[in-house]
């Protein structure tokens, strides 16, 4: 193989890396787009109370100690 052979290679990889790269990016934007829109139909204050629920819940589930126990052997986990 010579250098302008390789090259070429090289170039036409460059290209398909860049298309994939941007039917990515629109799959994203579509995602994007479709969760903004479902989300637009909920109203706030039910979303106030769902974020108020779960935080609710979170606190009430940290302080069980056996609950306690997994959620910080979790984050010491990840933290590896």
């Amino acid at each position: 193989m010579s250098v302008r052979h390789l090259n070429r290679q090289i170039e036409d990889c460059a290209r398909e890396m860049a298309r994939q790269r941007r039917g990515a990016l629109a799959l994203v934007s579509q995602e994007q787009q479709a969760v903004r829109e479902q989300v637009e139909g909920i109203p706030m204050p039910v979303l106030l109370g769902i974020a108020f629920i779960s935080g609710f819940l979170t606190e009430r589930l940290f302080h069980y100690p056996n609950t306690s126990q997994l959620i910080r052997l979790a984050i010491a986990y990840r933290a590896l």
